[in-house]
């Protein structure tokens, strides 16, 4: 590997104080930087500049440099490079370029489904805001034929000296660029992009799962300088439901029956998911909490399943109170207050 002569890339001699080194920098990267110079090679000259800078300015690496330089060892030259390998491509990839087209971000946000919407699908309107082209300035970020003058931080080189080892770095002010637009756009601040309020419409497919994701591929943010936009994710969250409990794909509902149908059999009529409604038989004794499935009701892929609730009437009327009293005797229930006794006996401590 031939070794550089970095004095000679920066025109300056041997013995040169470190001022002398930065002064000589600034001036070639001025006059090199690929924004500024017209020159074919000035991209590559430009980067020789940043790199021999980068090694003469650092006490340490300069001692290095100059012992490989008097000597000629190529090979430790070659070492040498690999160790400062890394911040070289840090320089690199700070390097001032064309502006290359940029995807635009994604977006992620919450989509809240009903039970019903998730199940058998639906059309959700979603209202969201996302960056888009400037309208003003067609996402050029200037107004017109763009006007510049030469960033004052960094002197148009579109790198800052900073940190504790003297490591160049793109300028904060100009973003890299060595310039300033004198006539930003006064719509977006010269972004060429503005957040916009949209509203699309996202078709759900039928049996769409709580947590699931929907992609909603080009409707992210828009790219910039005619980048592709991002996508937009939809992460479904499934509501409540009042009648239904969700279980897997299984659903599961309490069905409340009165005592004579527990007891003596008989049929009852269900609602399930969609609306329609299904007779059930009602086996003779049921139970309070049983439970009976019905196989391809549930959400789809799954069952209905149905916990049976003994209902208990809260107004009983003389009639129905006679039954239920021949009822108990029959079954020699001892516990029922026959006279009424008990009841007025609370309504008048109710009274005191």
């Amino acid at each position: 590997m031939r070794i550089k002569d970095y004095y000679q890339i920066l025109g300056v001699s041997r013995d040169a104080t470190i001022d002398e080194i930065k002064r000589a920098y600034r001036r070639l990267a001025r006059q090199y930087h690929p924004d500024v110079s017209s020159e074919e090679d000035a991209e590559e000259k430009f980067k020789e500049i940043n790199e021999a800078y980068h090694v003469l300015s650092d006490q340490e690496r300069r001692k290095q440099y100059d012992s490989i330089l008097t000597t000629g060892d190529e090979k430790k030259y070659k070492d040498f490079m690999e160790y400062i390998q890394e911040f070289l491509e840090s320089i690199w990839q700070g390097m001032r370029r064309a502006p290359k087209p940029k995807k635009g971000a994604d977006i992620r946000l919450k989509l809240e489904l009903s039970l019903e919407e998730a199940a058998f699908g639906c059309e959700k309107e979603i209202e969201y805001e996302r960056w888009m082209d400037c309208p003003s300035c067609e996402g050029k970020g200037y107004m017109g034929q763009m006007e510049k003058v030469v960033c004052h931080a960094c002197e148009g080189t579109g790198r800052r000296i900073s940190g504790i080892f003297n490591f160049p770095r793109p300028c904060s002010v100009c973003k890299g660029r060595g310039f300033i637009v004198k006539n930003p756009c006064p719509s977006c601040g010269g972004r060429g992009r503005v957040a916009k309020h949209s509203v699309i419409k996202v078709k759900v497919p039928q049996g769409t799962d709580d947590g699931e994701i929907l992609k909603v591929p080009g409707k992210g943010h828009m790219g910039e300088r005619g980048g592709e936009a991002g996508d937009l994710y939809l992460r479904v969250s499934l509501k409540p439901h009042p009648v239904f409990k969700k279980i897997g794909k299984d659903l599961h509902t309490e069905v409340f029956i009165s005592f004579p149908l527990a007891v003596l059999g008989g049929i009852t009529k269900i609602k399930a998911l969609d609306g329609t409604y299904h007779e059930v038989f009602v086996q003779p004794g049921t139970e309070c909490g049983s439970t009976k499935r019905f196989k391809g009701l549930g959400f789809p892929g799954g069952d209905l399943v149905i916990t049976f609730r003994i209902e208990v009437p809260k107004n009983v009327n003389a009639n129905m109170r006679s039954i239920l009293e021949k009822l108990a005797k029959e079954m020699r229930e001892e516990g029922i207050d026959y006279t009424g006794g008990m009841i007025n006996k609370i309504l008048g401590i109710l009274r005191l």
